[in-house]
């Protein structure tokens, strides 16, 4: 059920305690204390925990559901699966959606290593993880680069909170980007999701392999790749190409976004 529930959950609870409190509002001003401490508490997990036992099963059906569609697209080819990984990184930034990509590169990095290095098993499994490693450390990174390029159009706040995001970019948090996007989501979210799609394909076109379940710049010490063939330069070759790649995911979107202005956008002119 993973994150898509907990989001169901978290709502759920909310909703149940002001239901309550309004179901107890009738009682007598001295059982305040009482409501607090027990009843709210005690009634709300009962509540919420039965639902959830209750749909937890189709959360779980719509979570595989998504794991089992990137699945289906591995025999499409890098193009086709790299925008799908890269548009399911950067839909929600975190959330079910992005979450569902990143659970399905776990799984195939996990029969990957267990597959053992040289199969075609782990090398499908490897390049999967760093596609979707390098899809979701791009959304980041994109407003750290519009926040410094095109300062001007950004509040103090702002400008600050893009630098803070390639500290999160670099080791593989998403959900720095939210706030920008959320300011103005139609022109943003689709950027974004063309500029993780941009550094996924890549990556997968590159043949770039990341055998750790993580991502972010951290991870460079142990990315490995298709361009190692005959060289003694293979890993720094490796961790430049999976750099350009995502570095690719970032700088093409800027272009592609001519009037972006003001707090309500993200990404600035060029």
């Amino acid at each position: 059920m993973a994150s898509l529930g907990g989001i169901v959950g978290g709502f759920l609870a909310g909703y149940v305690i002001v239901g309550l409190e309004k179901l107890l509002a009738g009682l007598p001003k001295n059982l305040d204390g009482l409501k607090a401490i027990f009843l709210y508490p005690l009634l709300s997990t009962t509540i919420v925990g039965l639902v959830m036992l209750g749909i937890s099963g189709p959360m779980a059906a719509i979570n595989t559901g998504m794991m089992n569609f990137l699945r289906g697209l591995s025999a499409s080819g890098p193009i086709v699966l790299g925008l799908a990984i890269g548009c399911m990184c950067a839909f929600d930034m975190g959330g079910p959606v992005n979450k569902a990509a990143y659970v399905t590169g776990t799984a195939l990095l996990t029969e990957a290593l267990a597959a053992g290095v040289g199969t075609p098993t782990y090398e499908f499994g490897t390049n999967f993880m760093a596609a979707v490693s390098a899809a979701c450390i791009v959304p980041p990174l994109i407003t750290t680069f519009a926040v410094v390029v095109g300062k001007k159009y950004f509040t103090k706040s702002d400008f600050n909170a893009g630098l803070v995001n390639f500290i999160l970019g670099c080791t593989h948090i998403t959900e720095g980007a939210i706030p920008f996007m959320t300011k103005n989501i139609w022109p943003v979210m689709p950027i974004m999701m063309i500029g993780s799609s941009i550094g996924s394909i890549l990556t997968l076109l590159f043949g770039v392999h990341d055998p750790a379940p993580h991502g972010g710049f951290l991870v460079l010490p142990v990315v490995d790749g298709g361009l190692k063939v005959g060289s003694r330069h293979s890993h720094r070759r490796c961790c430049w190409w999976y750099s350009l790649c995502c570095f690719q995911g970032i700088r093409v979107p800027q272009e592609r976004q001519p009037d972006c202005r003001g707090l309500s956008v993200t990404l600035s002119t060029l």
